[in-house]
């Protein structure tokens, strides 16, 4: 849980922090063209500038026209593979979610992302203007956090105005190091069928797991 008494060390740059999960928040970032034109979902999708190999969990595929990356960081946009083909299945309904990769440069000094001081950076004002889709700390309410090991999970709720049509307003997101650069992943529920807490913090975690595996130290 969060420790507000732990100080945000003064090396971290949070300039980056900050535009890194803003960028993310707003699914908007900006990165030239996408790697690959077709629209067909795939299985897994490696960022041609990071080399970050991006596949989610079984029965995710990434949507290639969501997909950006150059040299300030890469961006890819994951769903079900059955409703990214433009089919409908109602047995999914309340079972699948959007789930989101952000990429950053590599860092300069790879312990500048320190878990604890992260997370209580995220609990402070700033922190949670950084985590608003409109830059707001007041959209924000930071319902749970976790530095956990090599990473830092946070269980956001935000009231701004959404940015893709049928996302709810809760989310899990995970910040990690992959290969020298910080990470950022998320799991949006659907308003109308959102999953459960349990349910969505369950497929971040095996999220996490797959990029890890596919993207060895």
């Amino acid at each position: 849980m969060v420790s507000v008494k732990s100080p945000v060390k003064t090396f971290v740059n949070m300039a980056m922090v900050a535009g890194l999960v803003l960028g993310l928040a707003g699914c908007e970032m900006d990165m030239g063209t996408p790697v690959d034109p077709a629209h067909r979902p795939a299985r897994a999708v490696t960022l041609p500038v990071s080399g970050v190999s991006v596949a989610g969990p079984s029965g995710y595929c990434v949507d290639p026209a969501s997909v950006r990356d150059n040299d300030k960081g890469g961006f890819a946009l994951l769903g079900n593979c059955f409703g990214l083909s433009g089919r409908n299945n109602p047995a999914f309904k309340g079972k699948t979610a959007l789930l989101t990769l952000s990429v950053s440069a590599p860092m300069a000094d790879t312990e500048q992302f320190d878990p604890p001081s992260f997370e209580a950076y995220f609990a402070s004002e700033t922190g949670r203007r950084a985590l608003s889709r409109s830059g707001s700390a007041r959209t924000v309410q930071l319902i749970e956090s976790e530095a956990q090991g090599e990473s830092v999970l946070l269980h956001v709720r935000d009231s701004a105005p959404l940015t893709l049509r049928g996302q709810g307003r809760e989310y899990w997101r995970a910040l990690f190091l992959l290969n020298g650069r910080l990470v950022t992943a998320t799991a949006t529920p659907f308003a109308e069928a959102p999953m459960s807490e349990n349910q969505l913090r369950t497929l971040l975690d095996r999220f996490v797991t797959e990029l890890k595996r596919r993207n060895p130290a």
